[in-house]
């Protein structure tokens, strides 16, 4: 039989690796990341004069760690965060993994690169229910498009869905009769089944009554929420739309959808939810994800503080 050419220069494996990840069952997103990443990494190298598979080494892995930990966004002047370096030097050892197991290469320098630790950071101020109201009434003064909007911040934090996830429902995916929705190819390219409470579904309906046809065309197909220009609104424009609604609101300075999402967590655990059961709500994988919303807020923290610690209790009888 006779053996498969496989090439050599860097910036043609990558194709063989895209295909490779996506026969191996990857989101065509995640597929679409890894190559953007890897892209980079190829470009660098040929700036440094390194254009074959051969001439890769740990040295080179070492400047590239080097250089992304130097690199400043273009826009802000600002470094990149720890959690983005490390994940765009993965994608280069997945590249590299990739290249020795169907033997591009024999060289296992990668196994010996050391990458970054992230520090697992809780979620930064989390609303509270009275908030994520309030950040939802500010839909009551958008014109027009007052309807589709509050349908997506009641469905945001009714199903603790990803931006991503939201962006790609379509509306067969809405299941009124057995109020669930049908989250497709979420995050690691699997589905599962979303319960939605009856006033997101309300919202929903009224979108879909009153303005979803208003805004619809040919070309719209079964996407659920669109915009004016009646194709399916893409997830960065979700992004900008939440976060103008978020700092209208005064609760927060930053923050878009995901901040729905922490809330959602962080409200059913509060209220006695099994974390097992937020962990398949969420779609998380590890349960670790999910775990981070374990944590008490100061706020509970400081309430249990001054009803139990001896220090405090007994502060005010001293006096």
């Amino acid at each position: 039989m006779e053996a498969t050419w496989k090439p050599q220069v860097l910036a043609e494996c990558i194709d063989y690796y895209i295909e490779d990840c996506l026969a191996r069952g990857q989101a065509n997103l995640t597929a679409k990341t890894k190559e953007n990443l890897v892209g980079k990494f190829v470009t660098w190298c040929e700036g440094i004069q390194v254009y074959q598979v051969d001439e890769l080494s740990l040295d080179v892995l070492e400047q590239y760690r080097r250089y992304i930990y130097r690199y400043r966004k273009p826009r802000n002047g600002e470094p990149l965060g720890l959690a983005t370096q490390r994940m765009r030097l993965t994608a280069v050892t997945g590249f590299l993994k990739f290249l020795n197991y169907h033997e591009f290469t024999r060289l296992e320098f990668y196994k010996k690169f050391i990458l970054p630790k992230v520090p697992k950071r809780l979620p930064k101020k989390i609303p509270e229910y009275e908030e994520i109201e309030q950040i939802i009434r500010q839909t009551e003064t958008c014109g027009y498009l007052r309807l589709r909007d509050r349908a997506i911040l009641e469905v945001l934090y009714a199903t603790g869905v990803r931006r991503c996830e939201i962006a790609n429902l379509n509306v067969r995916d809405i299941d009124f009769r057995n109020e669930v929705i049908i989250v497709c190819a979420g995050k690691g390219g699997l589905d599962r089944v979303v319960p939605i409470a009856k006033r997101a579904q309300h919202w929903l309906k009224q979108y879909l009554i009153k303005l979803r046809p208003q805004l619809a065309q040919i070309e719209s197909g079964d996407a659920l929420f669109l915009g004016i220009n009646s194709k399916r609104l893409k997830a960065s424009a979700l992004t900008d739309l939440v976060r103008q609604y978020i700092l209208r609101s005064g609760v927060r300075s930053s923050g878009a959808c995901h901040v729905f999402r922490h809330a959602t967590a962080t409200h059913m655990l509060r209220n006695g939810a099994d974390i097992r059961y937020v962990q398949e709500f969420l779609g998380h994988q590890d349960i670790k994800s999910t775990e981070i919303y374990t944590h008490v807020t100061i706020n509970d923290l400081t309430r249990v503080y001054k009803q139990c610690h001896p220090a405090v209790t007994n502060d005010s009888k001293q006096k």
